[in-house]
């Protein structure tokens, strides 16, 4: 009877870590597809928002919150069933220059993706973008 026991116990805790494998292993593989999905829609935006030289760069490069889905022409039913659950957005860093800071016409513009209302329910991408004197401003 105690080996029986025994027995059972050591399967109890055998089965026990292949469940707790098995659940992180299903917890990586929904964070690896959230970060491609991101990632493919850091490309639409570089795609149909790219940040170029500009003598403006606050009021050219910011875009206000929109739907992913708003990224492609026409997506298929699938593509948009995975894009209508994340927003994009990207802003300008505002610039506080102190008394004898040298004006370096460097900013930094955040491309933030959003799939929830929490703070972990979001992927940000940083770029520092020099302002231009030269450069056209966008119409």
């Amino acid at each position: 009877m105690i080996e029986i026991l025994i027995a059972t116990m050591i399967l109890a805790s055998g089965i026990m870590v292949l469940l707790t494998g098995v659940g992180n292993c299903a917890h990586m593989m929904t964070l690896s597809k959230q970060f491609q999905e991101t990632q493919y829609i850091f490309s639409l935006v570089d795609l149909k928002y790219p940040i170029e030289a500009t003598s403006d760069v606050e009021n050219d490069l910011p875009v206000d919150s929109i739907s992913a889905v708003e990224l492609l022409e026409d997506p298929s039913q699938q593509m948009q069933e995975i894009l209508e659950r994340y927003t994009f957005e990207r802003t300008v860093d505002e610039r506080n220059l102190e008394m004898n800071q040298v004006d370096d016409g460097l900013f930094i513009v955040r491309s933030i993706v959003s799939w929830g209302p929490d703070e972990d329910d979001r992927e940000e991408l940083l770029r520092y973008v020099r302002q231009t004197k030269n450069a056209p401003t966008k119409k």
